[in-house]
């Protein structure tokens, strides 16, 4: 299996998009192994593309898996994915990207 590690900063936050200043400066970043895959979701009674941040050690997710999930850009060793999170205790979602840059694409390191 391939798997990318990577560092994620979230461009969302409350579902409104972070202030650019800190975007740059102040934005928490998480590391993990990313991957992209299709699978049904109980919850909306069909197929959505997840994008899941792991931590492969512990074996549990870093972020909010985003549904619905799309790659927006790609280049130099970064993208940007799109979707969704939702709460599962609410049941209230919420519009969320990630900036994902490639730290290391060789999940033996």
């Amino acid at each position: 299996m391939y798997v990318m590690f990577v560092r994620v900063a979230q461009l969302f936050e409350d579902g409104r998009p972070v202030p650019r200043h800190r975007s740059i400066t102040a934005q928490p970043v998480h590391m993990g192994y990313l991957t992209l895959t299709e699978q049904h979701d109980r919850d909306f009674r069909r197929s959505m593309t997840y994008a899941v941040l792991r931590d492969i050690k512990v074996g549990a997710d870093v972020l909010p898996r985003l549904r619905d999930a799309v790659v927006r850009w790609i280049g130099d060793g970064c993208m940007t994915i799109s979707g969704f999170e939702l709460d599962n205790t609410t049941k209230e979602c919420t519009v969320q990207s990630w900036y994902v840059q490639v730290v290391n694409d060789d999940a033996d390191s």
